[in-house]
């Protein structure tokens, strides 16, 4: 994701722009495809001193680090931008508010695809709606005559297939087992039905707080299927384990070896095909009304995964934006911090497939 984020920060003459990695020669290969400075970085030590003279830190990092990378950035007063906390996180860095307030700096929190571009339909349908009762948020995604790929971060993917999931229902937040839920959504060809489950998720942390009313809001998670079988039999046989196992003179846990041995695989392949939905129920005219929101990346860059492309583009608006001045100072989500309109049609612009509608109106 960080790699494709450069790229497309790379092809706009308006941005100088440095590349940082833990990996120094990852760090100068990404750099030297498009003409950007490197930088070796650790993000849990002296990350300040790296980012001092930046205006805005696209943070592409596992996000267990993004709370750090939060007070580097108020230590180096510099704007701050992720791709998604995992709920628990999110909830975490939103307490940094107040710090960042007082700085007069600015943050936005998970904004990918989900969560992102998820939570600005969420608002943009909200807007166009009279009163929201429920929103249903839906990521599916296919790769065509592929097998078993690591489509994003494992250790999220792991997170996600392990950790109890949040649902909004009739105005309560509560955890359910992770992976349940599952139904058959219809998605747009080329994907068709898919299953698609609960997985812990960002949006789940801010939505029920920032649309007003909203009494049900719940996300599922559809990955191609030979992607999710795979998941679901690592942690069946335990190789998600953080619980140290000794093998011979070595000990690990079984979640250590299966990352080290994931993180191996060549990245998910180009044809992917990756769909988001964001469904609004609400009234409008005095009658009931569906907003149905949906962002496809098929148009990505020549050798550019789906699900890369629509991830890494709106954090590169996003950081612009915050350069910019753009969005208020503190700790915000996408839909409370950005107005979701322009902010969605700068993406249409770049390159995302966006279709909205509103039907029903029955009153």
């Amino acid at each position: 994701m960080g790699a494709t984020a450069a790229r497309l920060l790379g092809r706009r003459g308006d941005v100088d722009l440095v590349v940082a990695d833990a990996d120094p020669a990852r760090a100068e290969a990404v750099a030297g495809e498009v003409g950007a400075e490197a930088r070796a970085v650790d993000a849990q030590a002296a990350l300040a001193p790296t980012i001092a003279d930046a205006d805005a830190v696209a943070t592409c990092l596992p996000y267990r680090l993004n709370v750090t990378v939060m007070d580097a950035c108020l230590e180096a007063e510099t704007h701050y931008a992720d791709l998604g906390g995992l709920f628990h996180a999110t909830r975490e860095q939103l307490d940094l508010d107040q710090r960042f307030r007082e700085a007069g700096l600015s943050a936005l929190v998970g904004i990918g695809s989900a969560p992102g571009i998820t939570n600005l339909l969420a608002r943009l349908g909200a807007d166009r709606l009279e009163s929201v009762d429920r929103i249903d948020l839906f990521n599916g995604s296919i790769v065509p005559g592929g097998g078993f790929a690591v489509p994003y971060a494992p250790d999220t993917i792991l997170d996600e297939f392990t950790l109890p999931a949040m649902v909004f229902e009739d105005g309560e937040l509560r955890e359910v087992p992770a992976a349940t839920g599952a139904i058959r959504y219809p998605f747009p060809w080329p994907l068709g039905d898919l299953e698609a489950v609960f997985t812990l998720h960002s949006e789940l942390a801010t939505l029920p707080q920032t649309i007003e009313g909203v009494r049900t809001v719940r996300w599922r998670l559809a990955l191609p299927p030979v992607v999710a079988d795979g998941f679901r039999l690592l942690v069946e046989l335990g190789l998600a384990s953080t619980q140290p196992v000794r093998v011979g003179e070595i000990e690990t846990s079984p979640r250590d070896l299966l990352l080290a041995v994931l993180r191996r695989l060549p990245p998910t392949q180009a044809e992917e095909h990756e769909v988001t939905i964001v469904e609004v129920e609400g009234t409008s005219e005095g009658g009931h009304a569906l907003f149905v929101g949906t962002a496809s990346f098929e148009d990505a860059p020549e050798g550019t995964s789906a699900g890369a492309f629509g991830t890494a583009l709106p954090i590169t608006v996003a950081t612009r934006w915050l350069a910019e001045g753009r969005v208020p100072a503190g700790v915000h989500p996408p839909e409370a911090g950005l107005e979701a309109e322009p902010f969605l049609r700068e993406l249409a612009a770049e390159g995302v497939r966006l279709t909205v509608r509103v039907e029903g109106r029955l009153g």
